[in-house]
């Protein structure tokens, strides 16, 4: 007859305890699953000794199994409501919080508990200007602009945003103050967004007109709070538009959401998100329209300086801030914080500036802000200079088009915006394959 077996062949009885371990300024709450794993394995045992043969042996190996097994789980219990109660202390400071399962292979039920970690947007890996712009908590955040945190709050899905900003401009009731020859681009925008089922968007409007012919469409929105910088006071209605929205991206970065942040006058066949690849800081559409969009290089020579005539430098075209997507953390802070400061002291297109932040290295006195950045692939996110004109024949005339259908026509190089845009809904949403046949290449009369 077995002795009343305390120890079970495969079975580690070193007991776990937890610890909490510092790695690199951040704090991690580390379980040490052992505890879980060693239940689970008496478990198993006390499961398979019930059909055993010797009954007696069986039994007496199972209540000692039973035994050892509630006090791991009372011990379990304990660590699982102290983990806990870690946690909610690390809300309190704006420590981000992870839930940690344990399948249970006798029972195949799951424990769970909730590790916290000091992942608050930023705290890792972050960039050379950390200490020159410092992060606030989302807790912080959401008590300087509430209507901004609870629109996206609501709206996000998997922590990602689509953000753009509209006035009456893009309503165009007034064909005065449109530059596009007239068109409700903002109209024309919800229709893509309900075509392609884009529902984790939000919209801040600029005024009451705005704000009331969302309200009337059911649409996302929230109203906008921040001021257009005094420096920019003399700019084009686009550009004071769009200096705004430096500053409300350094607040969702700080509320923890990656944000696509969108212009409306362009169309998207399919939705952004489904086509992003997220292995950088910054995805961002450019301007470009062939490989210069990638980066090339190309040399200089001059016989002057006999063998060291020759040299070799990057032409890269610069990228749209109309289609960008930015993760959260503390090297896209720090670059919009860069584009945000400059603009509140000089007046300047925003788009350019954004472009020297981004894109020149560090020198002199300027320190870049780390953050990496993607090209889009052109032939999907796909400028209008290059369906109307660069590679016209892949796309037009409709009935003879070869080229796929690409994610996205941002009309940035015609004034003749909205028509254009009709011409690609007509085309791709309602199946008129030469809608866009009749339009010039260029914004000239053929």
């Amino acid at each position: 007859m077995a002795s009343r077996g305390r120890v079970f062949p495969g079975v580690q009885h070193r007991r776990p305890v937890p610890q909490i371990v510092v790695v690199g300024g951040s704090v991690v709450v580390i379980i040490l699953l052992g505890i879980v794993g060693y239940s689970m394995r008496l478990r198993s045992h006390a499961y398979s000794l019930q059909n055993s043969e010797t009954a007696e042996t069986g039994n007496m190996l199972n209540q000692d199994a039973k035994e050892k097994l509630a006090g791991l789980n009372a011990e379990k219990s304990r660590l699982l409501q102290q983990i806990n109660e870690w946690n909610q202390k690390a809300e309190d400071i704006g420590l981000a919080s992870h839930k940690l399962s344990v399948l249970d292979t006798a029972t195949g039920s799951t424990t769970s508990a909730v590790v916290a970690s000091n992942t608050q947007p930023g705290s890792c890996e972050k960039g050379p200007l950390a200490n020159k712009y410092p992060m606030k908590t989302p807790a912080q955040v959401e008590q300087d602009n509430p209507e901004l945190a609870a629109a996206v709050k609501k709206y996000a899905k998997n922590d990602e945003i689509m953000l753009t900003l509209a006035n009456g401009v893009m309503i165009c009731q007034n064909t005065t103050i449109c530059w596009w020859n007239g068109g409700n681009i903002l109209q024309s925008f919800l229709e893509i967004l309900e075509h392609n089922k884009i529902t984790n968007y939000v919209i801040g409007v600029m005024d009451d007109e705005t704000e009331k012919y969302l309200a009337e469409r059911n649409a996302n929105q929230f109203r906008v709070n921040i001021k257009i910088p005094q420096s920019q006071k003399n700019t084009h209605p686009a550009n004071r538009v769009s200096t705004i929205k430096y500053t409300l991206l350094r607040q969702l970065i700080q509320l923890g959401y990656n944000t696509y942040i969108t212009d409306m006058d362009l169309v998207y066949m399919s939705n952004p998100f489904n086509h992003l690849h997220r292995d950088s800081d910054i995805e961002i559409q450019t301007d470009g329209f062939d490989d210069t969009a990638y980066g090339i290089i190309e040399g200089v020579h001059d016989p002057s300086m006999g063998w060291g005539a020759g040299g070799l430098y990057m032409k890269l075209f610069t990228t749209n801030v109309g289609a960008m997507y930015a993760k959260a953390n503390h090297r896209t802070f720090a670059l919009m914080n860069q584009v945000a400061d400059y603009l509140s002291a000089n007046s300047g297109w925003d788009q350019q500036v954004f472009n020297e932040f981004l894109i020149k290295p560090s020198y002199k006195e300027f320190v870049h802000s780390g953050s990496s950045f993607r090209v889009m692939d052109y032939m999907k996110f796909m400028n209008s200079k290059i369906f109307f004109k660069s590679r016209r024949g892949e796309f037009l005339p409709g009935a003879q088009a070869t080229g796929k259908t690409p994610v996205m026509v941002h009309f940035n190089y015609h004034p003749d915006k909205h028509k254009r845009m009709l011409c690609i809904i007509d085309r791709y949403f309602k199946g008129n394959v030469s809608a866009c046949d009749h339009f010039p290449p260029g914004s000239d009369k053929p």
